[in-house]
């Protein structure tokens, strides 16, 4: 797409994915600027003649402090410009990407960081929500993966993404086959949603879920009749004793992985996978932005390798 307006498909004959218009009142904006600056040029020029033609120091000092009032103020100004000169309108149109790509395996693989540090202040179930809606994605599963970066290194949080993962198996088959639009448990559950045996069976299974994430957030531990596979222990026994949130190992948990895992409708599923950090006491860690550096770099190094 070339130009400052819409166009129906691009050079190549496609539709667009996005389109740029610029506004209507963009000239007026250039105008007024250009009107503003030469006001401001001859105030520096009557300042400048006031200067010069003091006779006293203290009508000099005066003098001197409005002209650098009115500088300041000039700057401020002139920072704000860029946001008039060109002021556009956008639009997208991923109900296009279809169209565009042939096929699933030429869309962009989608890495999407999920950041939490404490489960106490963050509960795992408002996390757990935004991964569940980041996975039911209108996008190829297998190019989608989800990193929960979790800095407070709890145990609380990686269950609440187990049971995460086995709720997004009926999960996203619903959303594709219903075509729902708020991919958000919560909020779809809360809304004036269309009741069907379907719709109330998936609900169920929701509220298992959230049940046992609030009951083990109350008891501040995970429960043994909540762990039913072997794999999951072996992820929960790495917090011992002398796990703290300052002082632990890397852990690193594939809750679900593309290439093997597959939903109730024998689709594959999209990569999710738990990050916490090293930490000791004895290093700068630099809160969630060190673990987001910490994240980023392991990805790319996997990537190279």
């Amino acid at each position: 797409m070339k130009g400052s307006t819409e166009k129906i498909t691009t050079d190549h004959g496609h539709p667009p994915l996005n389109t740029v218009k610029v506004r209507r009142r963009t000239p007026l904006n250039r105008m007024f600027a250009a009107v503003f600056l030469a006001g401001a040029l001859a105030l520096f020029y009557h300042h400048t003649c006031t200067l010069l033609s003091s006779t006293t120091i203290s009508s000099f000092l005066i003098r001197f402090s409005f002209l650098i009032a009115d500088i300041v103020l000039i700057f401020m100004w002139s920072t704000t410009q860029s946001f008039y000169m060109r002021p556009v309108i956008r639009r997208e149109f991923p109900e296009n990407l279809k169209l565009v790509l042939q096929n699933s395996g030429e869309f962009p693989r989608l890495d999407v960081f999920i950041c939490t540090a404490d489960p106490y202040k963050e509960p795992p179930l408002g996390v757990v929500n935004t991964a569940l809606s980041v996975m039911a994605y209108e996008y190829p599963t297998e190019k989608i993966s989800v990193y929960v970066s979790d800095d407070g290194g709890s145990k609380l949080t990686l269950f609440a993404f187990m049971e995460a993962a086995k709720f997004a198996g009926h999960w996203l088959p619903f959303c594709r086959k219903k075509k729902i639009e708020e991919r958000c448990p919560e909020a779809y559950f809360r809304s004036n949603y269309a009741y069907c045996s379907e719709t109330d069976d998936i609900k169920i299974k929701y509220e298992v879920m959230k049940q046992r994430i609030e009951t083990t957030m109350e008891q501040g531990k995970v429960g043994d009749e909540y762990v039913t596979k072997e794999e999951e222990r072996e992820a929960l026994r790495k917090w011992t004793h002398k796990f703290t949130r300052q002082d632990h190992p890397t852990v690193i948990q594939v809750l679900l992985e593309s290439g093997e895992d597959k939903d109730s409708s024998d689709s594959l599923m999209p990569n999710l996978i738990y990050v916490s950090r090293q930490k000791s006491t004895t290093s700068p860690h630099h809160f969630k932005a060190g673990a987001l550096n910490t994240l980023k770099n392991d990805i790319y190094a996997s990537e190279i390798i």
